[in-house]
């Protein structure tokens, strides 16, 4: 991806690096603890790669981005039934109830989580699952890039599209709980804890 006029550009519609690990976790979460799969909201769903795998799993499909090159490459060459649309959370529209919203791989791009969060509290119900994935920040894995001279890579500032939020288990927990969301389930996707790629939370409305 790059950067251009305040959006994202996408210049393909195939996998990137995170979904050889993430496919597989969240293939397994859904079908084990998403019990009713009718409608799925899959937000920031970028070109839609990951969304068209695991969006197999539903009877109707959501995706959202508010990048235009995004969708325009989700829609390539795809006769699908997912609805692809250019929009933000706040000024989607829809009379659905979403069994199961996903934001995968965004919020570690985002100014305000909290926004993000308090928006997707708006348009789920009680009985929605929100499942989040962001890359994993623990002290063990922020020790080894340290000790590997891996540091400026990692966490570069010179990367246009880089993410400007970094999560460990504690903070990712923290922000959802302070957006009135209680946390069901927690696991780890890519090598192996504590190491791991990415974290996945799997939330619901606070009751």
């Amino acid at each position: 991806m790059n950067k251009k006029k305040n959006e994202y550009i996408w210049s393909h519609n195939l996998a990137d690096n995170s979904f050889s690990y993430l496919f597989k976790s969240l293939n397994k979460i859904i079908r084990s603890e998403i019990l009713i799969k009718r409608n799925l909201l899959d937000v920031g769903c970028g070109n839609g790669f990951l969304t068209k795998k695991i969006g197999k799993n539903f009877e109707n499909v959501f995706a959202i981005d508010t990048s235009i090159s995004a969708i325009n490459q989700a829609k390539k060459e795809y006769f699908g039934n997912i609805n692809f649309s250019k929009t933000n959370l706040d000024e989607f529209n829809s009379n659905k109830q979403f069994d199961c919203i996903t934001l995968l791989e965004v919020i570690e791009h985002l100014y305000s989580p909290d926004k993000m969060l308090q928006s997707i509290h708006k348009v789920s119900s009680h009985d929605t699952r929100i499942i989040i994935s962001t890359p994993y920040h623990g002290f063990i894995k922020n020790l080894l890039i340290l000790l590997t001279g891996k540091f400026n890579k990692h966490f570069s500032p010179l990367w246009e599209d880089g993410h400007i939020k970094f999560f460990s288990k504690s903070t990712l927990v923290e922000i959802c709980k302070r957006n009135n969301f209680t946390v069901e389930k927690i696991s780890y996707s890519g090598r192996f804890f504590p190491i791991s790629k990415s974290i996945i939370l799997i939330i619901k409305k606070a009751t």
